[in-house]
């Protein structure tokens, strides 16, 4: 077996990644307490992509050590501990749902961003893109009425004047025949 580089594999994981976060703000921002639980269940998620990845790769460079494999699973089990403590937060009423859901999601961009360091480096993007996706649904949340009543306002704006000046438009062709 030849040893190809395994861009496929690394490209796959991080669109699966990437998707996933994608589709985490968009159900935190829709359902303020649905961001808590898929946030809660995505994490084994990656720690599975990350795991087979790592292994992809190094698979036919090098041997794999048990230790290197352990110190991998220890670091998503790490990360899997710390989304399961603000869970338990939740449950004893010290955190509310949505706030749960952007620390879960802060948690993950910094598991993965430090798997990156170490394990793969495609994950230093995704850790990063997560954190960014983070910040980007709190302050959707924070000044959604500030950014959506202004694009409301334009949108009924241009609306009105495209529609006044198609009126003009036919009222001068209607004149000039």
């Amino acid at each position: 077996m030849g040893t190809r580089h395994p861009w496929k594999a690394r490209l796959g994981v991080g669109l699966a990644m990437l998707v996933l976060a994608f589709l985490g703000m968009i159900i935190t921002d829709i359902q303020k307490g649905g961001g808590f639980d898929y946030w809660k269940w995505v994490v084994p998620i990656y720690a599975i992509l990350a795991l087979w990845l790592s292994w992809y790769v190094k698979r036919e460079k090098q041997t794999i050590s048990p230790i290197t494999i352990g110190h991998e699973i220890l670091h998503w089990i790490g990360v899997i501990g710390a989304i399961f403590a603000i869970s338990y937060l939740v449950h004893l009423g010290a955190l509310s749902r949505f706030n749960a859901g952007m620390v879960h999601m802060i948690i993950l961009s910094l598991g993965v961003f430090l798997a990156g360091i170490y394990i793969e480096s495609i994950f230093l993007i995704i850790g990063i893109a997560l954190g960014a996706f983070g910040i980007l649904s709190a302050f959707l949340a924070e000044y959604m009425y500030t950014v959506i009543v202004p694009i409301f306002i334009g949108g009924i704006f241009i609306l009105s004047l495209s529609i006044w000046l198609s009126h003009k438009k036919f009222q001068s062709e209607k004149t000039e025949k």
